[in-house]
């Protein structure tokens, strides 16, 4: 017989899908990263499980302990379900504009979760990142810090950057993903670019969102809103590494949706919009790229948590955007 004892045994090992031949044929291969498949449904599973078995290796953390984080859903996700598996409590803080479904799975795992207003800033005490660190520092809980935490880059260093160049028999020349915390993009980039320094690192992030202007000058211009969710930031990070970036790529919210919804409708694809956004920017590279190059595009979720935003017709309509499919 054939069996795990944990869920926890499931994160990581997600297998690459080539992404519709229309799209890249006779041109380069476009492969997706599937991190929804992952058992909390995104690829933040991955830096749950490291931070959370580290610091109880070390002490920090132990059975009945509280974590708090800030978060825009998937990271409080993988986290809550890791927590669940060795005894711990969790609180979440997250934006009114995170889907309802990725807030009723932090409650159904067991998570006590504090909605703030979308539109309070990094360093406003009413917005999640300053709720959840108050609330740390007043309560002595174990602050997880995704945006800041350096187990954050290294948890993708150590298995999400080894399983693409394994997977891809170490043929990989673009690496395209979105910018949340900076994590997955830098910690899978700093490892294949130690494998082949010529592997070409893509950044994608929606239009409002601070990461572009500081990657290409190293200053922060003005912040707006953006309905894509999981990406973008109005804060710089420490797990975001610059350095090992060549290239940034600023997505609107209208080709995301479209792209995520395409791959869904037209491909069966479960990508959320998020993963639109990255597929957006493969295939549009793709288009003046080498034949054999080999594009890994990083899905960090899937459309089921946005069935009530992007996905929902309804909701597109309200909020003015375009129901084609075609980005």
């Amino acid at each position: 017989m054939e069996y795990v004892k944990s869920n926890l045994d499931l994160i990581g090992e997600t297998p690459l899908l080539q992404i519709a031949e229309e799209y890249n044929h006779p041109g380069p291969l476009i492969l997706a990263k599937l991190e929804y498949l992952n058992p909390g449904g995104s690829v933040k599973d991955r830096i749950a499980k490291f931070v959370i078995e580290k610091a109880m290796a070390e002490g920090k953390l132990k059975k009945g302990d509280t974590i708090i984080d800030n978060t825009s859903g998937n990271t409080g996700i993988g986290v809550a379900m890791v927590a669940a598996a060795y005894g711990l409590k969790t609180i979440f803080t997250t934006a009114a504009k995170t889907s309802q479904e990725k807030v009723d799975l932090l409650r159904a795992l067991g998570a006590e979760v504090i909605i703030t207003p979308t539109e309070a800033a990094w360093d406003d005490p009413r917005g999640c990142y300053q709720t959840a660190l108050r609330l740390a520092r007043e309560n002595g809980y174990f602050h997880f810090n995704q945006y800041d935490n350096p187990d954050n880059p290294l948890a993708h260093y150590y298995t999400t950057g080894p399983e693409i160049w394994r997977q891809t028999d170490g043929k990989v020349t673009h690496l395209v993903a979105g910018i949340g915390t900076g994590g997955t993009l830098c910690g899978t980039a700093r490892f294949l670019k130690e494998k082949n320094p010529k592997v070409q690192v893509i950044a994608v992030d929606p239009p409002g969102s601070l990461f572009a202007d500081y990657i290409k000058t190293g200053q922060t211009g003005p912040t707006g809103t953006y309905f894509v969710e999981g990406i973008g930031s109005d804060m710089v990070t420490k797990a975001l590494d610059p350095a090992v970036i060549d290239e940034v790529v600023t997505v609107s919210d209208e080709n995301s949706f479209a792209t995520a919804r395409m791959l869904t409708k037209r491909h069966g694809i479960l990508a959320g919009g998020s993963s639109g956004t990255a597929a957006y920017v493969a295939f549009r590279l793709a288009e003046k790229a080498p034949s054999n190059s080999v594009f890994v595009v990083i899905f960090p979720d899937a459309a089921l948590r946005y069935l009530s935003k992007c996905f929902s017709d309804k909701w597109m309509i309200e909020h003015n955007f375009n129901l084609t499919e075609t980005p």
